[in-house]
């Protein structure tokens, strides 16, 4: 893995470089910064601060987020697969259509966030923290919400196919019309359960 300085870093993104895989950035300040389009594919940034920063359409997948904050941070699009994410502070972030397919996001902090229209796709979010997060058309078919706080949060049209909600907490009127099934979705005559759908 290699190991570059915040200032190098943005150097070689300002003249027109764009691939820092396998780098190490862990611990690093790295808010209020513009890298949109970035690949940091397998990096290191355990620990790091992207508060306010733009990583939109941004390659992060397979890399290690835990315990980094990345309180409204701009995540647009970005790809987020297979991205370790556990213990991240992402309160207030935009993840709207980010792909966080087998994302590990486990006692991560996304109160407030907007993951509208996100791939979740086996996700595993156990003991997440999801209070009024935007979830609205999010997929997220077989992913684990074992524990997760949902209080508040909006899943309208959420594709919750196959989905662990085991011990979730969750209000009924955020859930409307959230697909359980394929021929189901959650509306007044379905009792709410929380157990595997």
């Amino acid at each position: 893995m290699k190991e570059i300085n915040a200032t190098k870093l943005l150097a070689l993104y300002e003249a027109g470089e764009r691939d820092f895989s396998w780098i190490n950035l862990e611990k690093m300040n790295l808010s209020e910064i513009d890298l949109t389009e970035i690949k940091l594919w397998r990096a290191c940034l355990s620990g790091a601060d992207l508060s306010l920063s733009v990583l939109q359409a941004a390659n992060l997948s397979q890399s290690n987020l835990t315990k980094a904050t990345l309180w409204r941070t701009n995540l647009i699009g970005a790809y987020l697969t297979d991205t370790d994410l556990s213990h991240a502070i992402l309160i207030r972030a935009t993840l709207k259509q980010a792909d966080l397919n087998q994302a590990n996001l486990a006692r991560g902090d996304l109160r407030l966030a907007n993951l509208h229209s996100a791939n979740l796709q086996g996700a595993y979010l156990m003991g997440a923290d999801l209070r009024y997060a935007n979830l609205r058309g999010a997929n997220l078919r077989e992913a684990n919400l074992r524990r997760v706080d949902l209080r508040g949060a909006s899943l309208f049209k959420a594709d919750l196919r196959g989905a662990n909600l085991n011990e979730a907490n969750l209000d009924r009127q955020e859930m409307s019309k959230a697909i359980l099934s394929d021929r189901q979705t959650l509306n007044e005559e379905y009792p709410l359960v929380n157990t595997i759908i």
